[in-house]
């Protein structure tokens, strides 16, 4: 009788213990195993949507001209700043750069700013703007641009181009500076050689910083310049000099005696 009294009182404060604790224990397991399920269908849909997506970009890279802008608005139609959206706006920015349409190019980068998933991306993004920003003669703006980038992996690009910056603007000892601050930036054992000597370009000299040339690319154009104007005048000295070989050689051939057996 003893124990079924004790069956009894364990049944009733199970009773009791249920009713009073026995929803949320309910609704527990099932958030648990709705969190499980949900989880698990999130890892298979972002599987299925980078296949999908990876596709398309293919798809995109193999196409040509109103079919390849066709693939492109796709992508940014079904991914969204993914990394396959913000490749394709590189890709047209860069495009308008090259057909000297800088403003579809800084609408174009700001738009890869505003939607990068990514802050990798977002960043690199910045560094590129900053530079149609800067051909678009905005270059505080541009400055602003680098400023808010905050990858470290980045510092001594965004540096550099700030530097570049200075230097457009006449402003040497900053891009000296600037310059100065991106090669300490760099990772351990980077080289960047276009970095140097561009750093080197702004140096002062005896205490002054003068201006040797705007850009780095004006130089390389005057020794180009120089080059093809040393190769000219080279020219022009050795054409009186082959001429005065070829004289020479008639001559020579005229006073050779004949070889003729009916001389």
């Amino acid at each position: 009788m003893s124990e079924y009294l004790e069956e009894e009182e364990q049944i009733a404060r199970l009773r009791s213990w249920w009713s009073e604790y026995g929803v949320t224990v309910i609704v527990a397991v099932v958030l648990s195993v709705a969190a499980i399920v949900g989880w698990r269908w999130y890892e298979s849909y972002t599987e299925n949507k980078a296949h999908e997506g990876a596709n398309a970009y293919a798809t995109y890279q193999a196409a040509q001209g109103s079919e390849k802008e066709a693939a492109g608005d796709q992508i940014a139609e079904n991914f969204p700043g993914s990394a396959y959206h913000i490749f394709v706006l590189f890709e047209r920015a860069q495009s308008a750069v090259e057909a000297g349409d800088l403003l579809a190019a800084d609408a174009l980068l700001t738009t890869a700013v505003e939607e990068a998933d990514a802050a990798l991306l977002r960043d690199l993004a910045k560094i590129r703007l900053a530079k149609v920003q800067r051909g678009l003669d905005r270059s505080d703006e541009a400055l602003a641009t680098l400023d808010a980038i905050g990858n470290t992996g980045y510092s001594s690009w965004a540096l550099e181009a700030k530097g570049d910056i200075y230097v457009s603007r006449g402003e040497l000892e900053m891009a000296y500076q600037a310059y100065s601050a991106a090669i300490d930036a760099l990772a351990p054992g980077e080289q960047r050689p276009i970095l140097a000597m561009k750093h080197k370009n702004v140096a002062p000299f005896e205490g002054e910083y003068v201006e040797f040339t705007d850009t780095l690319e004006a130089a390389l154009q005057d020794a180009q310049s120089t080059l093809s104007a040393n190769q000219a005048q080279g020219s022009e000295q050795a054409q009186p000099e082959a001429a005065e070989s070829a004289a020479a050689t008639d001559t020579a051939l005229e006073d050779e005696p004949s070889t003729d057996e009916n001389d």
